[in-house]
């Protein structure tokens, strides 16, 4: 008996919730009736809902998208809303969600100023619009459209022909390399194992300039090199010269098969300044004191130039000459600087040498910035030898500035050279340096 009494509480309950539902419904839309009777002359009060997205383009009127719409805000009956049957999910005002309810704040505070204060633009709903509405491409900026323009209006049968472009053939190639660097070196007095400080400046540069043309070339290269350092135990002056050198080749050749060529050469090179003794105003070299030429006749040149796709600046340039028959000339100049320095016999200034010469350059880059040259020289009378060895390593650090490292060898046994006890015929000039380097 008791079961059956709850069962008939309940089912009332129900009725009764059913009642004040739908009360509650006829009086929202009684109130929607009244106010949109009131409004019906101003037109602009026909929308007054809420929106996610307002888009207000400057002279366009203002278009409200109304796929999600906020039970709080009245309706019109072109757009009606039933009451959701679970309530809309608030956000509780604590610290927490403080972010996100000021964001949500500041939203329906700034829906409300556009509403009150624009409605005469609000003309167009989404529901206007039959089809969805698709979101805006971005359109990429096309640069080469502002670079040309069409002539619709063109006769085309009366268009000047394009005049052919006939491109001469470049003979002459020109490039060159200047360098200035430094190389620096401090002791104190007391360091233990002794020593001076010293600074070392290097100054050089190089320019090559080639003519090719069919089987026949000529190509060029000239130098000048100047290497200055401190000398702390020489009591006469503050530097001295390590080394002063202007050199220039020259190579004539006809190309014989492939990579090779008859060919002839000169070399000529000599000091520019006055270099002295250590402690002492007695000059060992001066300006053509001494001068060399070596000249090669009816030799052979090989020559090869290759590149390495796959590493990007990869190359390698590398040529020798080998001249059977060559003459070495050699003079001192200037009176006051001694000839058997140079192997000159005493009592002459002259001395002509004849035999053979081999000349090699190799320049090797194993990307676009970092390379490697070297210099090779041989040159005997068959009874006397001289060979020199140059070699550069060039660590471009940035277009004006790179450490390069430098070391030549001399090999040189005339008669009028003492043996050293050390290193005997040769001669070993040895530097690391860093400063500004160019090349073009």
């Amino acid at each position: 008996m008791e079961l059956l009494k709850k069962e008939y509480i309940r089912i009332v309950l129900f009725f009764l919730l059913l009642f004040c539902i739908s009360l509650k419904i006829n009086s929202q839309e009684q109130i929607l009736n009244q106010f949109y009777d009131q409004n019906t002359e101003q037109k602009h009060f026909r929308i007054v809902y809420k929106d996610t997205v307002i888009f207000n383009a400057l002279g366009l009127s203002i278009v409200i998208d109304a796929n999600r719409l906020f039970p709080e805000r009245k309706l019109t009956p072109e757009c009606p809303l039933t009451k959701p049957l679970l309530p809309p999910l608030r956000v509780a005002e604590h610290k927490l969600f403080a972010d996100v309810h000021n964001k949500n704040a500041i939203q329906r505070n700034i829906y409300n100023h556009l509403i009150k204060n624009n409605l005469n633009q609000i003309k167009y709903t989404s529901a206007t619009f039959t089809d969805k509405m698709e979101p805006a491409e971005k359109i990429r900026t096309n640069l080469i459209q502002f670079l040309f323009t069409i002539d619709e209006n063109i006769d085309f049968e009366n268009v000047a022909k394009p005049e052919r472009l006939n491109a001469k053939r470049r003979y002459w190639t020109y490039n060159g390399n200047h360098k200035i660097q430094l190389s620096q070196n401090y002791l104190s007095n007391n360091w233990y194992k002794g020593g001076v400080k010293n600074f070392n400046l290097l100054n050089r540069h190089d320019i090559s300039f080639n003519y090719t043309k069919k089987k026949f070339q000529f190509n060029n290269f000239a130098e000048w090199k100047l290497y200055l350092f401190t000398n702390p135990n020489d009591t006469l002056r503050y530097g001295s010269i390590g080394e002063d050198l202007i050199r220039t080749y020259s190579n004539f050749g006809l190309q014989a098969f492939k990579n090779w060529y008859y060919s002839s050469n000169i070399e000529i090179k000599t000091e520019l300044f006055k270099n002295y003794k250590e402690n002492s105003i007695q000059p060992i070299t001066a300006l053509f004191s001494p001068i060399y030429i070596n000249i090669g006749f009816l030799g052979m040149r090989y020559q090869i130039e290759k590149s390495f796709p796959k590493v990007r600046g990869k190359k390698i340039n590398f040529n020798a000459d080998i001249s059977p028959l060559s003459v070495k000339y050699i003079a001192v100049l200037n009176k006051d600087i001694d000839p058997k320095r140079f192997g000159i016999e005493e009592g002459s200034r002259h001395l002509t040498h004849l035999g053979s010469t081999i000349n090699t350059r190799l320049v090797y880059f194993f990307n676009k910035y970092v390379n490697f040259s070297s210099r090779f020289y041989y040159f005997t009378n068959y009874e006397t030898i001289t060979a020199e060895s140059e070699n550069t390593l060039n660590m471009p650090i940035n277009r004006y500035f790179s450490t390069s490292l430098y070391l030549f060898i001399r090999y040189d046994d005339n008669k009028n050279i003492k043996s050293d006890q050390t290193f005997g015929f040769f001669q070993i000039n040895e530097m690391i340096s860093f400063g500004f380097n160019y090349s073009w």
